[in-house]
């Protein structure tokens, strides 16, 4: 479904092309009314458009020079221009720009379904798939060296792996099976001291002296972990010499991206070589012990160099994995994603289950993060934790860890308390939409004389204009246009009933400009001219 834009300086031209035609038939999900170029623009600016109708003689800025502005940072949108002066410079100059149609006023309804009709089948046939693999080249091809990073980054710290193709496509010469080195670099000594900025800058001067040390024997990947630490996944090129003498050459090669890191950047690193592994399965597990060797064996000294050499030594409680596994439970309750949060819950309970030997010291893990989050979710909306719980009705507050000292318990109370609160969320957005929606109709009601269109009734509500179109629609099963066609009509209906109002009167006080408009209009709704409306109700009454 596509949005579409009607522009004119003649408020009844707009008004006809919006309430007369088909628009769901032709693939229009909303119909956006602007009485000026400049309002267009404003429009646009906020909110995608697919399709604009715009007249091309219009004071201030024309329908010409809408099209350039629009084309600046839209160049998708496909635009129809009408006009009552037949001119051949005016269509030349239109088709030049790359208006997908132009059309003499008074256009019949017929064309310009026609000319629609045309518009969204080309878009839906035919552009949206090219259009969708121009968008992901031209994405794949800016962010390749932020995805790389992200991708690695994940499989390191989450076990989450790419299919082959997925690496391929992103230019990542790692393939199943392939003996992977892992090599963990800590920025020290003045390092430290840079901001962000200039500490990401050092990091990409890095990678590219370890490019240079390191590139002639190895594929080289490269991501930042969740410390600040720079880790290269190390694969052996083809033409390297043999696995063990690679190994060999490696400590001095990191030796040499060490003195050529204080040399050309005039700081100090660390690094930990890690024990060759077998990709992807054994990623994460040799990351872990990286890090754990530049936690335990060097610390917070200052440009050393350790090769990992002792065997992992074998774990003695188990690691609550999917607890911990992003998205974490703090930012699944801050996004309000609430059956997230409950599959996560779920998932952990499961985990539990396979775990049950240390389950004690694990329920304890996940009842207090658990607890954590719930602090943390009550205090970003400005409550204390015992207001958030009565709010939700959970009267008998946090229950004591002894007394969920069972996966099953825990896990229970967990999704309980997960679905209070969506309930609660759930119930708090409805009311919002309603007020916004009670507050949009009494300013309809209020000022139907004057311009209601969706701009000013955003600008009123302070929302995005999409937003509160598609909120309108969810909320009462109709459009924004059609709910103010029929508070017009009922309005009209009541003076012609209950008072001896002029025609041009009531057109004026319900919001048209143009007398014969409103009475085309009028009689398409109810089949007679509001004259004879009135005439007959009169009739009626006798």
């Amino acid at each position: 479904m596509y949005q579409l834009m009607i522009v004119d300086d003649e408020p009844s031209v707009v008004d006809a092309i919006a309430y007369t035609l088909p628009w769901a038939e032709l693939g229009i999900e909303d119909v956006l009314c602007a009485y000026s170029g400049r309002e267009a623009l404003e429009l646009i600016k906020k909110q995608v458009v697919d399709i604009v109708i715009t007249d091309i003689r219009m004071p201030g800025m024309d329908g010409i020079q809408l099209m350039e502005q629009i084309f600046k940072f839209s160049k998708d949108t496909q635009i129809i221009l009408l006009t009552g002066y037949a001119e051949f410079e005016y269509a030349k100059r239109a088709l030049q720009l790359g208006a997908v149609d132009y059309l003499l006023k008074p256009v019949s309804d017929d064309k310009l379904i026609e000319s629609i009709r045309r518009i969204t089948r080309e878009l839906t046939v035919e552009g949206e798939e090219a259009a969708f693999y121009k968008r992901a080249a031209h994405f794949l091809k800016e962010h390749q060296p932020a995805l790389k990073s992200e991708v690695l980054a994940n499989m390191l710290e989450e076990s989450r792996f790419e299919a082959e193709d997925s690496l391929a496509m992103m230019g990542i010469p790692f393939f199943e099976g392939d003996e992977v080195l892992l090599i963990l670099i800590r920025q020290e000594g003045r390092f430290t001291r840079y901001n962000r900025r200039d500490r990401l800058l050092m990091e990409f001067s890095i990678c590219n002296i370890a490019e240079e040390s390191l590139g002639p024997y190895f594929e080289i990947w490269s991501c930042r972990d969740s410390h600040d630490y720079l880790v290269l996944a190390l694969k052996a090129k083809a033409a390297a010499p043999e696995t063990e003498e690679v190994l060999y050459l490696l400590p001095r090669l990191c030796s040499q991206l060490q003195h050529n890191v204080k040399r050309y950047l005039h700081g100090d690193i660390s690094i930990v070589i890690g024990n060759p592994v077998n990709f992807p399965e054994d990623m994460a597990t040799g990351y872990q012990t990286v890090l754990k060797t530049m936690r335990r064996r060097i610390g917070k000294d200052v440009g050393l160099l350790m090769t990992v050499n002792d065997p992992e030594e074998k774990r003695k409680v188990s690691v609550l994995k999917t607890l911990h596994e992003a998205p974490s439970l703090n930012h699944l309750f801050e996004a309000g994603m609430w059956e997230e949060a409950a599959r996560k819950l779920d998932a952990v309970s499961n985990e539990l289950d396979q775990a049950w030997d240390d389950s004690p010291e694990l329920l304890a893990e996940w009842y207090h993060t658990l607890i954590s989050a719930i602090y943390r979710f009550a205090h970003m909306n400005g409550e204390t934790l015992a207001q958030l719980l009565e709010r939700i009705g959970e009267t008998e507050g946090i229950p004591d860890m002894h007394a969920l000292l069972s996966v099953q318990r825990m896990r229970e109370w967990a999704l309980g308390l997960c679905k209070k609160l969506s309930s609660d969320n759930t119930e708090d957005i409805r009311h919002s939409r309603a007020l916004v929606i009670s507050q949009v109709k009494d300013f309809i009601h209020e000022h139907l004389s004057e311009d209601v269109s969706l701009h000013i009734l955003a600008d009123r509500v302070n929302l995005h204009p999409s937003y509160l179109s598609k909120v309108f629609k969810l909320e009462t099963g109709e459009g924004l246009n059609h709910y103010l066609h029929f508070v017009r009509m009922e309005r009209a209906v009541h003076l012609l009933k209950h008072s001896d109002a002029k025609i041009y009167e009531i057109t004026a006080s319900v919001g048209y400009l143009n007398t014969p408009y409103f009475i085309k209009v009028f009689k398409k709704e109810f089949g007679m001219t509001p004259q004879e409306y009135r005439d007959h109700h009169a009739v009626r009454q006798l």
